[in-house]
């Protein structure tokens, strides 16, 4: 059952993604930027103003058969840090010298480890003999997706499918008829909240103009080159 839906997934699919234009075009309300931390964040290194920029991890739909291309930037300034917590406000996406204003909220995050967790086969010893693109694979939050040649289905813990992989990305099924798929990166489809991060919690989830705000239990907090977040465009 589960390869007859791989196929059925990947005849639908692949064709879209094959006709797809890459653009730094407005991802509308509700689309997910999954996005790569690409520095150490320390609060001893870091001050107010401080630019900070991170990366798409992967393509992300934002019309019909537009999406923005994996790598493109999305910056922003630290507003405010200290040993108890960091402010951070991401205002703008940019590829290839163009920019556009862009308002996200935090839906979760991943520390290095768990994103680099994502990359690895659930079999142990598929991980040295088998190809890759064959691999079954666990997402941050639970999910798992299942790869035929580099193409299949993501399953939650239920076993129920709730959207697929392929060589563009990981993607949730569209909530509506006719609505986007979601670009989920190294995250399950329901993935909320801090993973890997036990000295961390969330005190704002930002939106809008509102700072991202992250508050700590101890004063040698760290959010590790490599650390993941998925966030949600807002109005």
């Amino acid at each position: 059952m589960r390869c007859l839906i791989v196929l059925l997934v990947l005849s639908v699919a692949a064709p879209v993604y094959a006709r797809a234009t890459k653009d730094l075009a407005p991802p509308p309300p509700g689309a997910t930027l999954p996005v790569l931390i690409n520095q150490t964040l320390k609060p001893h290194n870091l001050q107010p103003g401080q630019p900070i920029c991170a990366q798409l991890i992967q393509s992300v739909p934002v019309g019909a058969n537009v999406y923005l291309p994996k790598g493109a930037k999305l910056k922003g300034h630290i507003v405010n840090v200290s040993n108890s917590s960091i402010s951070i406000l991401f205002d703008q996406l940019s590829w290839k010298g163009r920019a556009i204003p862009v308002h996200v909220r935090l839906l979760a995050a991943a520390g290095m480890m768990n994103v680099i967790d994502t990359e690895v086969s659930l079999s142990g010893p598929d991980r040295g003999t088998a190809d890759r693109n064959d691999w079954t694979t666990r997402q941050v939050g639970g999910d798992q997706i299942f790869l035929q040649g580099g193409s299949g289905t993501v399953y939650d813990q239920y076993s129920q499918p709730v959207g697929y992989a392929n060589y563009t990305g990981v993607y949730a099924n569209p909530s509506t008829s006719g609505g986007l798929p979601r670009a989920m990166g190294p995250f399950s489809t329901t993935a909320t909240g801090l993973h890997g991060f036990p000295e961390l919690t969330i005190a704002s989830e930002g939106g809008a103009d509102s700072p991202i705000t992250l508050a700590s239990s101890k004063p040698n907090w760290q959010i590790r080159n490599g650390s993941a977040l998925l966030l949600e465009v807002v109005h």
